[in-house]
């Protein structure tokens, strides 16, 4: 058996979206931190929080999250001036 028969790399490209999604979220005094969020008729659980940001559309501060449920990457973000909820982008196997 080659090396290459022995290891199959799987890399997925992100698909680029601007989804409202529906959130469960633990806001404290310092912190805003997603647990899970239901979008495509699923809810997905969120494992791990790998990188947040802010940013500014207009007057509205945008908060940023990447997030994964161990099996595929997302961009979920939060408009603080209407406080509503989007996904960004997804990276997972099945899109």
């Amino acid at each position: 058996m080659t090396s290459e028969q022995m290891f199959t790399i799987l890399y997925f490209m992100p698909v680029e979206l601007d989804d409202p999604i529906t959130v469960g979220v633990v806001f404290s005094r310092k912190a805003v931190k997603p647990v899970w969020f239901s979008w495509n008729g699923r809810e997905i659980r969120i494992r791990e929080i790998t990188f947040s940001w802010k940013s500014h559309e207009g007057s509205a501060c945008i908060l940023h999250f990447s997030v994964t449920d161990g099996q595929g990457l997302y961009e979920i973000r939060y408009n603080k001036e209407t406080m509503g909820w989007r996904v960004s982008s997804a990276e997972h196997s099945s899109y």
